[in-house]
């Protein structure tokens, strides 16, 4: 029997990667276990057919945001994977992010040289926080013995080869894999939004959905907030803890609404209906320089045009060169409101099927699908 065992250090549906990971691993393995960090506190009860038959283990602990109990919890978690894997014995391991990959090597490397390790970092650690350089080099240095320690690394862009990697690196051992998904267009055609979150329709919706924070164009999307546009309605969604920010949607609710986590073909129809989408990365951080957004590839999917900063260099090249939106600085609140009125007035100037068939031609999941399929057969064998 083929077991796969897939670790994530936050809710395992925070991002659409769970998703991709599925529909290529429900082809090859008899029985997938997500292990995952709760980061509520609260086991996550999902009624999305995708997850049906994947077993759960969480990790429920929790701690205030950016306080020292962060820190010894993620010591623990580390730990807790660590004694799970002891108890499970796995033959085949893909870790998420950095900060579940060690244990996972620990592991392969103390205890069962026969498990193979598959490391998908989804974003560079040292270039995606606001951090000091010799703590950045650190852990840049660390991140980059993870990947050579790794059986197989998949990375959403090339930003390894570009500049963070330090050792060289066969490029048959790894795999460009861009964090889109699959095409759900289609799905979500009778879904109601409108109805089910008691969401205005008489105004013009701007969606903030998912991780949210200084460094995702807090300043310029709450100045907005606050000028109390008659025409606009700011939603947000997904696991945020930070009391700031709810304190701060509590008192808006006039013009913003939060929902919580929701389910992502629900966030898909929000953009759908969406005037634009935001997505402002501070381009301070270098993985910002050159990723690009999950939520960039859900737009392009429901045909809404996005919004980005011009030091996100790469997606902004992209979005400015196809007409599939506008490039703005960073902290321009100014910009933006031009931006959300001209468009309002004339929303004929951004034709939303390019975006949809630019998506269809270079973005869907069931393009790099097979692909992903091949490398758990490849590193299954034997399982």
């Amino acid at each position: 029997m083929r077991k796969g065992l897939f670790l994530f250090a936050d809710y395992y549906d925070a991002t659409t990667s769970s998703r991709r990971v599925l529909k290529s691993a429900k082809t090859v393995f008899d029985e997938i276990e997500f292990m995952y960090w709760a980061r509520l506190g609260k086991e996550r009860v999902s009624n999305d057919e995708i997850f049906d038959n994947v077993k759960f283990k969480a990790f429920k602990k929790t701690s205030a945001p950016r306080s020292f109990g962060v820190l010894i919890l993620f010591i623990s978690f580390q730990y807790w994977i660590f004694k799970n894997l002891i108890k499970r014995k796995p033959n085949f391991i893909v870790a998420f992010t950095f900060f579940t990959i060690a244990p996972a090597l620990v592991y392969k490397y103390l205890l069962n040289r026969k498990c193979k390790v598959i490391y998908d970092p989804r974003d560079y650690v040292s270039v995606s926080f606001r951090i000091n350089r010799l703590v950045a080099f650190t852990l840049k240095l660390i991140d980059n013995i993870y990947i050579k320690l790794s059986n197989f690394v998949i990375f959403p862009d090339r930003q390894y080869f570009k500049h963070y990697g330090l050792m060289s690196l066969d490029e048959e051992k790894c795999l460009i894999l861009p964090n889109s998904a699959e095409d759900m267009f289609e799905t979500i055609k009778n879904i109601d939004i409108f109805t089910k979150y008691n969401i205005p329709k008489n105004k013009k919706i701007i969606p903030i959905l998912g991780y949210f924070s200084e460094t995702r164009g807090e300043e310029i999307i709450f100045e907005l907030i606050k000028e109390k546009h008659e025409d606009l309605f700011f939603v947000f969604a997904g696991d945020i803890r930070d009391k700031r920010y709810l304190d701060f949607f509590d008192q808006n609710t006039d013009n913003v609404k939060y929902l919580n986590k929701i389910p992502y073909l629900d966030a898909l129809k929000i953009m759908e209906e969406a005037i634009l989408v935001p997505q402002l990365y501070d381009p301070q951080l270098l993985n910002n320089v050159y990723a690009f957004p999950t939520k960039y590839y859900d737009c392009l999917m429901v045909g809404t045009p996005i919004v980005v900063s011009d030091g996100q260099i790469d997606v902004a090249e992209e979005i400015d060169k196809n007409n599939f939106g506008w490039v703005i600085d960073y902290s321009d609140t100014k910009r933006l409101r031009e931006i959300i009125f001209a468009y309002i007035k004339s929303p004929e100037s951004i034709n939303r099927g390019d975006l949809r068939k630019y998506f269809l031609e270079n973005y869907d999941y069931k393009l790099f699908m097979p692909k992903l399929r091949d490398v758990y057969k490849k590193f299954s064998q034997g399982n």
